[in-house]
């Protein structure tokens, strides 16, 4: 389930190289975790180029938790899609470490577009692996946060007893609650509050730092809606 973040090593340096030899309307800081680059339905006015650190893509979804829909690192564009189509924004952008972005008006864009066919066509194969992406996981995410991450524990479980047939008791699973936020279209907060539940309950633990134990397989089946 989760997707590779970064082109590739010919998008990157094509990319990087054409837009990096024309200067950025905006040189943007977003230095603490949680910055906004932009708000769900802001009006489309750039796009952006992750210089440094790390961006998240957030919408909610119609259970009212947040869907992580992309993780984004150097040399990774956003916003492009709605700002070629004059779209609002689909999603929030935030940072999810300290990170500097670099901002392209809708101008600049199309100038490089015109005038650069591999960049046009680099750029129109990215958008269209994220349409591709996003279709992929839309059926996902309109399952609730908990089923979503009982099936991703589920699906960990599964591949555990696949590699070990023998494996008797509980389950233990080499995964930081970082991945399972990852696989399961949510943000480690969520997933945080969600495991500590469950772990109050007794259905889980946490023997040590990157290990989750499953302790009742049988409950997360009957979580995930299916």
């Amino acid at each position: 389930m989760e997707r590779k973040t970064h082109f590739s090593e010919q998008s990157d340096h094509h990319l990087s190289r054409r837009l990096l030899s024309v200067k950025p309307d905006l040189r943007i800081s977003l230095p603490k975790k949680g910055d906004v680059l932009y708000f769900q339905g802001d009006e489309s006015q750039y796009l952006y180029i992750v210089s440094s650190g790390r961006l998240l893509t957030i919408m909610e979804s119609p259970t009212g938790d947040p869907i992580v829909w992309e993780q984004l690192g150097p040399f990774d564009a956003v916003g492009a899609f709605a700002l070629l189509m004059e779209f609002p924004y689909p999603a929030t952008c935030r940072a999810d470490a300290p990170s500097e972005v670099l901002a392209y008006s809708r101008l600049k864009v199309w100038n490089c577009l015109e005038t650069d066919r591999l960049f046009r066509d680099t750029l129109m194969k990215e958008m269209g692996e994220r349409f591709q992406t996003f279709l992929s996981r839309l059926l996902f995410s309109q399952k609730s946060l908990e089923a979503r991450i009982s099936m991703s524990l589920l699906t960990l479980s599964g591949q555990a007893v696949k590699q070990n047939p023998d494996l008797k008791g509980p389950i233990s699973l080499d995964v930081t609650r970082s991945i399972l936020a990852s696989m399961s279209l949510t943000t480690v907060e969520s997933a945080i509050r969600i495991t500590k539940k469950w772990q109050a309950r007794g259905l889980l633990d946490f023997p040590k730092p990157g290990k989750i134990r499953i302790l009742d397989p049988e409950a997360f089946k009957g979580m995930t809606g299916d």
